[in-house]
């Protein structure tokens, strides 16, 4: 796939397509009042584990494996995932697939609450095909997914620490103002996530404004960017919107301020 989102309009005509799987990112409880036909639940507790540090990083391989292929996803599936354009969590469950490298990856290009106000299908109904409470032994007898690490989207804590003076590195600050001056990794650059999500409803920015932004604040597509946040949520959206505005060299710090700082690495 060329571009990181999907109209609306080409959505509501795929809604039966078995070929494509639909993932709701907002959680089990907002689906249950409400979803796109044949969407399925995943929010983002599933794509995470919490380390003894308290950082949410991403899940393990077998871990993955199961997930995705309870979800019914493989090499041959199209993979749409939406949420609300104000909860950046739509970031994080399509930033895990692709880091398990699931190539055909998509998001939403507006926010649920705008595919209502549109009027596009909406049901309360589960599709069968959800699978919550399998036996072990029933989902691991119908393994599909197979995860390839990509190394190239995900810095840990030691990746960063040892390019802190490297000219050729931009730590990228995805959380607000206010969390940015009272402790950020040392050199890193404001970029608020906010600042990326796009107009009346829409999931992102269009790419011309999105570079148009990134240049002015110094953010150049010859740097190698790793994007942090609180607990790399926030910066996995704003991986997003990097790869929306034509970035290569993007990664997500996904155990982001709390692993850093519970390292006791420097802080500003």
């Amino acid at each position: 796939m060329s571009s990181i989102t999907v109209d609306a309009k080409w959505l509501a005509s795929r809604l039966e397509n078995p070929e494509l799987v639909i993932l709701d990112a907002r959680g089990s409880i907002p689906y249950s009042f409400g979803h796109i036909k044949n969407a399925k639940p995943l929010g983002l507790e599933d794509v995470i584990r919490v380390s003894e540090e308290g950082a949410s990083l991403v899940i393990d391989g077998n871990e993955a494996e199961k997930l995705f292929s309870a979800f019914g996803i493989d090499d041959s599936k199209d993979v749409i995932v939406y949420g609300e354009a104000s909860d950046p969590s739509v970031g994080r469950v399509a930033w895990t697939l692709m880091y398990y490298g699931h190539r055909n990856v998509q998001v939403l290009a507006i926010g649920f609450s705008k595919w209502l106000q549109l009027g596009y299908p909406v049901t309360r109904d589960v599709p069968k095909s959800v699978v919550r409470e399998a036996s072990k032994a029933n989902i691991e007898a119908q393994l599909r997914f197979k995860p390839k690490i990509t190394e190239s989207i995900r810095a840990d804590a030691e990746y960063i620490k040892k390019r802190l003076e490297d000219p050729n590195v931009l730590f990228l600050d995805a959380r607000t103002p206010q969390e940015h001056f009272q402790a950020r990794i040392p050199g890193s650059i404001l970029d608020n996530w906010e600042d990326g999500v796009g107009h009346a409803g829409e999931m992102l920015k269009g790419k011309s404004e999105l570079e148009e932004d990134f240049e002015r604040k110094g953010i150049g597509k010859e740097s190698e960017i790793i994007c942090f946040c609180h607990a790399g949520v926030r910066a996995s959206h704003k991986y997003l919107q990097l790869k929306q505005a034509g970035y290569e060299r993007v990664k997500v710090y996904d155990g982001s301020i709390i692993d850093w700082a519970k390292r006791g690495y420097p802080l500003r």
